[in-house]
């Protein structure tokens, strides 16, 4: 039996490392980041439901925490195995002026115009910040990725 050096052994790992993780197709990198994205959408529709829904008449306009979507490419369309996580541009503005707040606002929340803007500010509530910062959350999308990263390594090594 041939005895393998220390060199060989770490070529070894190093390739086998690099087989699971440098040698993804975009397809399969999409695969794993949806998934994840998709336990981040939940987490994100819980927290913008707990914290800023209304019980109001919506009729075409969705609440913000129902129009949470997930895109399965990156921010500029681009197919390159990311995903992400938000709303459509309608509700981003929205979002936005919830999550950092506002110096001087035009509308009042019923989408009223001031007479003078400027009268009242918003206090940003960082509420996406905290659910990306939430380690809880972050296990659970790291878990469902994993999850889905096994099953891709398992059906290669077939």
């Amino acid at each position: 039996m041939a005895e393998l050096s220390l060199e060989d052994i770490l070529n070894s790992i190093v390739e086998e490392a690099e087989a699971v993780s440098t040698n993804l197709t975009v397809e399969d990198k999409a695969q794993i980041t949806k998934a994840g994205a998709k336990v981040f959408k939940v987490s994100l529709e819980e927290v913008t439901k707990a914290k800023h829904y209304r019980h109001r008449r919506t009729g075409n306009d969705p609440h913000l925490a129902d129009s949470v979507i997930i895109q399965n490419t990156n921010v500029d369309n681009m197919k390159n195995g990311a995903s992400v996580v938000g709303w459509d541009y309608t509700k981003s503005r929205q979002g936005h002026l919830i999550e950092n707040g506002t110096k001087f606002p035009m509308y009042t929340s019923t989408g009223a115009r001031y007479k003078k803007g400027g009268q009242v500010a918003i206090n940003g509530d960082h509420f996406v910040e905290g659910v990306r910062n939430d380690p809880q959350v972050m296990a659970k999308v790291l878990e469902a990725e994993a999850a889905v990263m096994k099953q891709i390594i398992e059906k290669r090594n077939k």
